[in-house]
């Protein structure tokens, strides 16, 4: 998960305001983005609000971990 927060500093964003803009908490956030919290246990939770958004910003790569892989 080292890779998703390089992927984030490196398009700019600062964790603060990431958070602000999209009205979710900043510590959820962080460890988000450093591989503590995947979202698979609360379905609409803050968690997968952050992951669902890291992915149309194009940060987050590849499946969400609550997909279920063909």
């Amino acid at each position: 998960m080292r890779d998703l927060r390089e992927r984030f500093d490196s398009r700019g964003f600062g964790v603060t305001k990431y958070a602000r803009v999209h009205k979710v908490k900043q510590p959820t956030l962080s460890r988000v983005l450093n591989g503590e919290l995947t979202g698979k246990n609360k379905s609409g939770g803050e968690v997968r609000k952050i992951i669902s958004q890291l992915k149309k910003d194009k940060v987050w790569v590849g499946t969400l971990p609550w997909e279920v892989s063909p």
